[in-house]
């Protein structure tokens, strides 16, 4: 169990199952994280999680350190151990944004990621119409690298696809972290 300031990042449990799937559910949440078709996820989809879960590096529960309310999850998945590359995933429920949590758990994975799996670089992707998100990754030092162009079909129109990055030399060079 890891904490921040405001939050706890905690290892999966099994009743971490259901309101795991009410947050891939959210109609908010799920064009946000999902380049599949927008649907109604069953209980069948409680295996998919569980299997992010387990798959990951570094996969965690974020909670609230005052309530223990679940707010999200997040992950470091190292797909590339010989280039010593992370992807960096984050969700949260829509009630827990705009209050700086994501930022805050966001920063605590990158720094983790780089102190303790050695990692040269963390990538995610994000779709384009994601600019609070784009907010956040941008305002921790990640750079945009590349942009899949109208590749999400979304809400009835395309979406770009963006990929980016943030290097170890520059997160730790960077010192006005958010």
């Amino acid at each position: 169990m890891f904490t921040t300031e405001r939050l706890i990042l905690r290892p999966y449990v099994e009743s971490d199952l259901d309101p795991l799937l009410c947050l891939w559910n959210d109609p908010l949440v799920q064009p946000l994280v999902t380049n599949e078709s927008i649907t109604l996820l069953g209980p069948k989809f409680k295996e998919t999680l569980r299997a992010k879960i387990e798959n990951a590096t570094f996969g965690a529960i974020i909670v609230l350190k005052e309530t223990g309310e679940l707010v999200g999850q997040g992950s470091i998945t190292v797909l590339e151990p010989k280039n010593r590359d992370g992807m960096l995933g984050i969700c949260l429920l829509p009630q827990f944004w705009n209050n700086g949590y994501g930022t805050e758990a966001t920063k605590f994975m990158i720094d983790h990621s780089f102190k303790w799996f050695g990692l040269n670089r963390l990538s995610l992707t994000v779709f384009a119409n994601n600019a609070r998100a784009i907010a956040v990754y941008e305002k921790l030092g990640f750079v945009m690298e590349g942009r899949k162009r109208q590749a999400l079909w979304m809400d009835n129109r395309w979406e770009d696809v963006l990929s980016m990055g943030i290097l170890r030399e520059e997160w730790e060079s960077n010192t006005d972290r958010g």
